[in-house]
């Protein structure tokens, strides 16, 4: 995530994920937090929100 996501995201812009835990982590929380992002995550369950689970 460190080499690919962070050197992407821009001051302001939010990022949303799924309940996964490697999303839930106080790391990764921090780690797009310190580029002054906002971390969003989706309800526990909504497939409506996330159009993998539609498959």
């Amino acid at each position: 995530m460190q080499q690919v996501l962070i050197n992407e995201l821009k001051p302001a812009q939010f990022v949303v994920m799924d309940n996964a835990a490697f999303h839930k982590s106080k790391k990764t929380k921090e780690l797009i937090e310190s580029v002054g992002c906002k971390v969003i995550f989706l309800p526990p369950y909504s497939p409506d929100l996330n159009p993998i689970e539609k498959f």
